[in-house]
């Protein structure tokens, strides 16, 4: 009896070796991808950049490439929009009179976050610049929608009114802001920007297959719009104010092109005003 209780614990683990050197392989690519989305899905979002730079060095696979470059730029995107709200939090606050004994903190994080900002948007419109050339077919992405939140953030107005928080409630509301602008910006690319509960809807049923014309006129309305802290009324930054609408004319004009082939009257609509916006700017500009 002892003999044959060995036997069948032997062939149990020979089976269970069997079986799992028989299972499909996951390449490094499809680990670090999967990893970046369990990273975003948890706000951890450096190691989900991290992640996603390495699935798009390491794969071999044309689906996953674009799935990813869409998904970094997706998120950088994102993270530019909520550092630049954290950065005009703090302008804000370093305007009132209870921030005046402590105002040298309040510049310095408005500073911090402003070169965040600056740094994030960069990186996304040179991603979209380098693939706007290639951008043809639907690209099929699936994550989880970010838990987004409505209203107020009560953080952000403590400091809006010129309260310093500690590190941890701004670190709290850093990763909510980036979880609300990472859901913009999915919900935009699934064609519906102004209802993220629709969006969440969208994407809890699957693949979503974002279609190119909507991936060029939803990211430069974003670029447009966090762009903006370039103006004179931000940091005053009139060079790299002239390179965000310039990149998004070419966005545009890419759009433009893809409209031609395949017409949709509303997406017509926002690339005329966005042109026409870009245009003036650009004259301002001297451009």
């Amino acid at each position: 009896m002892p003999h044959r209780t060995k036997f069948l614990s032997l062939l149990a683990v020979s089976l269970l070796l069997f079986a799992c050197s028989n299972a499909p392989k996951v390449s490094i690519s499809e680990r670090q991808f999967g990893d970046a989305k369990n990273n975003i899905q948890s706000s951890d979002f450096k190691a989900a950049l991290d992640n996603l730079s390495g699935a798009i060095k390491s794969t071999n696979d044309e689906a996953v490439r674009q799935q990813a470059i869409l998904l970094r730029t997706a998120l950088v995107t994102a993270l530019a929009d909520a550092d630049e709200q954290m950065a005009e939090a703090y302008h804000l606050g370093a305007k009132q009179p209870a921030a005046q004994s402590q105002i040298g903190s309040f510049y310095s994080e408005r500073s911090d976050y402003n070169n965040a900002a600056r740094a994030y948007l960069m990186e996304a419109m040179q991603l979209v610049m380098d693939q706007r050339a290639k951008l043809v077919a639907p690209v099929a992405i699936e994550i989880a929608f970010p838990g987004f939140t409505g209203g107020t953030d009560q953080t952000l107005a403590t400091i809006k009114s010129g309260r310093l928080v500690s590190d941890n409630e701004r670190v709290r509301a850093e990763n909510q802001l980036g979880r609300n602008c990472l859901a913009h910006v999915l919900a935009g690319l699934a064609g519906n920007e102004q209802d993220l509960n629709k969006g969440r809807e969208i994407y809890a049923a699957g693949k979503v297959d974002v279609d190119p014309r909507v991936y060029l006129i939803v990211l430069s309305d974003d670029f447009l719009r966090i762009g903006a802290m370039f103006d004179a009324r931000g940091v005053n930054d009139p060079n790299r104010f002239r390179t965000v609408n310039q990149v998004v004319e070419g966005n545009l004009e890419v759009a433009t092109k893809l409209l031609a082939a395949k017409p949709d009257k509303d997406l017509e609509a926002r690339v005329k005003k966005m042109q026409a916006d870009c245009d003036k700017c650009l004259k301002k500009l001297g451009a």
